[in-house]
């Protein structure tokens, strides 16, 4: 990029943006003085590799003059969590963190959610594992037999199937009153709240009264909800004697790589403890930033704060004024009070960063492993994988996954694509998958690979070549074929019963099971099945009202939607049982049989 006039440049806080040549915007960054940040670009001091990179892409620069350094801060973390920059890696693949909702209905309900956006709820976390959180709640709406029915649902006024195993009260025919129901919503949020003496002292004065009213049945399934809490609650470590929500940030750096642990505490007592390692520093302003967008991104306040090392004295007062304009109220920036907590939060960043390398080295193996196996002079740092799935030849579903080498499967690059007028042949689907996929990394709409795998064998591979081919597009490209299951493999060492199929070679490449490259191969094949299964399904729902298998006697439009449910490829699965069928689907044993002979007839 041409270095603009430094001198138009004002020196005044504010925030500037890089753009490519079709005008979006790439990176974005604060400054207090942008004069003198931007000079830093294009001054002949050295640059390090991204930034060079970035500077390659860039086709203009824009900025935007805000009236202080606090605003600057605000806009950066809001223009980089709504514009996504391809530079600004930081946080910007974040799902957020996991919560559980109590929605403030007449009669509440009480869900797993990572969206906060909903102010009509109140929401307590955030956890760090999802699905230990998952199954907490599970449990607990066991104990807490409360609604999980929709509003259209309830208001039909019908007991569901919930009612019937004890798991709801039946609120929507009125049979709990709304304040016992409330009673019960009170006792989910003590849990949460980590008040577990006080939950577990209501309880146990309920149950008390319930037995002198000689309502034995009542006292015994509070009783019950006493004793299940007991299992489930598991003691966390308590770090501060009071009831406060505080957020810590504790950066660090191992083995020359930068990473932040972030902990949660509520009520007192350390809920979640989770690190992520910080691997484009040249793209990481400071920790002000970090903070900033982590909240402009998340939406869930703490009352305190504490960072640590604690930032300079200005920069404290910038994020506290920043926190406070995002959060609407005042938060404390604690500067001292828990230094116990800092040890804990470097140990476990030590520890993951030792991981993070360890899963570095191994990446590196299988790709080199793969760059050998299949000949290539470059090295693999993206890799793309192909699939397609149908039912009987109908509604025919296309994917693509996409692996980065520094990022692991990155799904906002995951692609499906609807094919229409294919009757079961899987060749063709390749072959217009493809050919739409070339057309598009050739326009710009999709990215574009080091190396593509096909799920499929020697023709479609060649379907595959001849469509890249077509669109002019010299790749490198490679198909994987057999079996997914690798039951009849005795040994790790063992050839595999996968075969691995290169253009212009004759012979499929056998591997041992343990080969680094097939290991990589496999995991881009599975990936990319799971998703094209995954989309298959949301199709195959959405017009199981005209499924064939409506024609079979025995089979209602409930019990096609339970089978696509739970077996969506069961037109390439064949083996896939009646027995499997009957006790996934509680479908009877002979309706079951006479599926698999409807597909089986089907298919001759």
């Amino acid at each position: 990029m041409k270095k603009p006039d430094m001198n138009a440049i004002p020196d005044k806080p504010g925030v500037y943006l890089f753009k490519d040549p079709k005008g979006r915007i790439i990176y974005v960054g604060k400054a207090l003085s942008l004069r003198k940040r931007l000079a830093s670009y294009f001054d002949s001091s050295p640059k390090p590799v991204k930034t060079g990179r970035m500077l390659k892409r860039a086709a203009s620069l824009d900025y935007i003059i805000t009236s202080n350094e606090v605003e600057a801060l605000l806009l950066e973390a809001n223009m980089i969590k709504t514009e996504k920059p391809r530079y600004n890696i930081l946080l910007k693949d974040s799902k957020g963190y996991p919560y559980i909702k109590v929605t403030r209905e007449d009669f509440p309900r009480v869900m797993f959610t990572r969206n906060t956006s909903d102010e009509k709820a109140d929401y307590f976390g955030p956890f760090v594992q999802a699905q230990n959180l998952r199954g907490i709640l599970k449990s607990l709406l066991k104990v807490f037999p409360l609604r999980s029915c929709t509003d259209t649902r309830f208001r039909q006024g019908k007991t569901c199937i919930n009612y019937q195993i004890k798991r709801c009260k039946g609120p929507c025919e009125g049979l709990i009153s709304k304040t016992e129901y409330n009673k019960i919503v009170a006792e989910i949020r003590d849990f949460f709240k980590g008040k577990m003496e006080k939950l577990q002292s209501t309880l146990k004065n309920e149950m008390e009264n319930y037995a002198e009213k000689l309502m034995f049945e009542e006292a015994a399934e509070v009783r019950n909800r006493i004793q299940s809490l007991g299992k489930l609650f598991t003691s966390q470590k308590i770090v501060m004697e009071n009831d406060k929500h505080i957020d810590c940030f504790v950066f660090g750096r191992h083995k020359k790589i930068d990473y932040v642990t972030q902990c949660f505490v509520r009520s007192g007592k350390l809920i979640g403890l989770n690190t992520k390692i910080i691997d484009d520093r040249e793209y990481y302003e400071d920790e002000v930033s970090y903070v900033t967008q982590f909240y402009s991104t998340l939406r869930q306040f703490p009352e305190e704060l504490f960072v640590y090392p604690q930032p300079a004295g200005n920069d404290i007062r910038v994020l506290s004024s920043a926190l406070n304009k995002l959060s609407g109220k005042d938060i404390v920036i604690r500067q001292r009070g828990l230094g116990n907590l800092v040890p804990v939060a470097q140990n476990n960043g030590i520890n993951f960063v030792e991981k993070y390398i360890e899963n570095k080295d191994t990446v590196y193996q299988m790709t080199e492993r793969l760059k050998k196996v299949l000949h290539l002079n470059d090295d693999i740092k993206t890799i793309q994988c192909m699939d397609i799935s149908h039912l009987s030849g109908e509604m025919t579903v296309g994917a693509s996954v996409f692996w980065d080498k520094n990022r692991g499967f990155v799904k906002k690059n995951y692609r499906k694509y609807n094919l229409r007028n294919l009757s079961n042949n899987d060749v063709e689907a390749v072959y217009q998958i493809i050919k739409r996929k070339a057309k598009n990394i050739a326009q710009g709409s999709e990215d574009g690979s080091d190396i593509y795998i096909i799920d499929g064998g020697i023709a479609q591979l060649n379907a595959a070549v001849k469509a890249f081919g077509e669109t002019g597009m010299n790749v490198n490209i490679c198909s994987i074929s057999k079996g997914r299951s690798r039951t009849g493999e005795k040994f790790d060492s063992a050839e595999s019963i996968e075969e691995i199929h290169v253009p212009g070679r004759k012979n499929s490449i056998r591997l041992k099971r343990n080969d680094k490259a097939l290991l990589l191969t496999a995991k881009m094949r599975d990936e990319a099945h799971r998703f094209v299964i995954a989309a298959l399904r949301q199709k195959a729902l959405k017009n199981y009202k005209k499924s064939p298998f409506l024609q079979i006697d025995g089979v209602g439009e409930k019990r096609v939607k339970i089978l696509l449910t739970e077996f969506p490829d069961i037109y390439s699965n064949s083996g896939i049982t009646a027995a499997e069928i009957a006790k996934k689907c509680s479908i009877p044993i002979n309706v079951c049989e006479r599926i698999l002979r409807f597909i089986e007839e089907s298919q001759c």
